[in-house]
């Protein structure tokens, strides 16, 4: 991962340009992202979504274009080596939920209380569909586990109890018992997105500021100059959340917590809903089209007016494709491919749907009817 915002502007522009199709028989497409609602309790996998289009054009980031005349092909004829199904219901697991990657071929299930509470995590081979348990995971009442991520041999994740202070465990990804991670006590505030840098722990808190610590225990250091940002993709950090409800563009400000750069993104009069990532932004023009650009204000590409206003690992977006079969499309911005997400409306026009965000890259995890859909970004080239 590039530590320079340059390169990596660079590097999309690049990815774009060598994957832009030069006869594209359906329009840019693919979409991201299993949408973690930050709560206190344990990670949602997909958001609801109600909307409706009439018909779409959709534009990759080298300005290629075509109109959307039909549903694309399923998201698994269109990346096979990324798309994976597998039963909700495998043996001894009757009610679990994909968390994360551990490798290339691994997914982390946890598996849940009544009361939502993980009591387990479990490795799922995704080659052979083996499953091996990993640990029960602790915690007292009213106290949830969420945020797991995997470096140095281990997995990491956080508790958070109802005074809204937090804790960090971790367990070696072989099994074992987990340990707390001494932090010279619980740290107040609801932590968020955790990342292992090498023998440290970063994360963030909901209510803003950025910190790390020793994966093998040790003081918690606030990141200087990250007092009100989140952990977007490290060592990038930015603020404001994207997650704020209002008009304020999420992630506007980035700041590199190794090196101290600071990007501030374009923003434009009368733009709304504008969310950037690390390279790109998307958003709201004043007269309602939506726009798909980079940080600089460069390279402004339009968007299909149906799609969500969250961008997954920098190029995917979901959006309605036209016709009366309704359903969901994962958009790649980047590429201009696209693959339909296999999601229909119930009888009673009720739709369960995927939410990209940016601060959600790797998995993107979803149910249809007795399975789930696994989709890995980092194999979509």
């Amino acid at each position: 991962m590039s530590t320079d915002l340059e390169d990596d502007l660079s590097r999309v522009l690049a990815r774009a340009a060598e994957g832009a199709p030069q006869a594209p028989t359906g329009f840019p497409g693919r979409i991201a992202a299993r949408s973690r609602r930050r709560r206190t309790r344990t990670q949602a996998l997909v958001a609801a979504v109600a909307m409706v289009i009439v018909g779409v054009t959709v534009r990759g980031i080298d300005g290629a274009q075509v109109a959307q005349t039909k549903l694309p092909e399923p998201v698994e004829t269109v990346w096979p080596g990324a798309v994976w199904k597998i039963s909700r219901q495998l043996p001894g697991l009757p009610d679990f939920r994909p968390a994360i990657f551990i490798d290339d071929r691994t997914l982390l299930l946890g598996t849940s209380k009544s009361d939502e509470r993980t009591d387990a995590i479990y490795a799922y081979d995704l080659g052979t569909g083996r499953t091996r348990k990993i640990a029960d995971i602790p915690s007292a009442k009213w106290e949830y586990a969420s945020y797991y991520t995997v470096g140095a041999g281990r997995i990491v994740w956080q508790t958070i109890d109802k005074n809204e202070h937090t804790r960090f465990w971790s367990v070696p990804v072989s099994g074992g018992k987990p340990a707390a991670i001494d932090t010279g006590g619980p740290v107040k505030g609801r932590g968020e997105k955790l990342t292992v840098v090498g023998d440290r722990v970063a994360f963030s808190l909901i209510e803003g500021g950025v910190f790390t610590f020793p994966l093998r225990g040790g003081r918690v250091t606030p990141v200087a100059g990250a007092e009100r940002h989140h952990v977007v993709r490290w060592p990038w950090v930015g603020t404001p959340s994207d997650d704020r409800q209002d008009r304020e563009p999420g992630f506007r400000e980035l700041l590199n917590a190794e090196t101290g750069q600071a990007s501030r993104a374009v923003v434009r009069p009368g733009e709304r809903y504008v969310r950037c990532g690390v390279t790109t932004c998307v958003g709201m023009r004043p007269d309602d089209t939506r726009f798909y650009r980079l940080r600089d204000g460069s390279r402004e590409r339009d968007l299909p007016g149906s799609s969500v206003l969250g961008l997954g690992d920098d190029r995917f977006l979901a959006a309605d494709p036209p016709g009366a079969s309704g359903g969901q499309v994962l958009l790649d911005l980047a590429t201009g491919k696209q693959g339909d997400l296999g999601l229909r409306p119930s009888g009673e026009g009720r739709m369960t749907g995927v939410e990209p965000q940016i601060l959600h890259g790797g998995l993107v995890s979803y149910p249809i009817e007795n399975q789930y859909v696994i989709i890995d970004l980092a194999r979509i080239r």
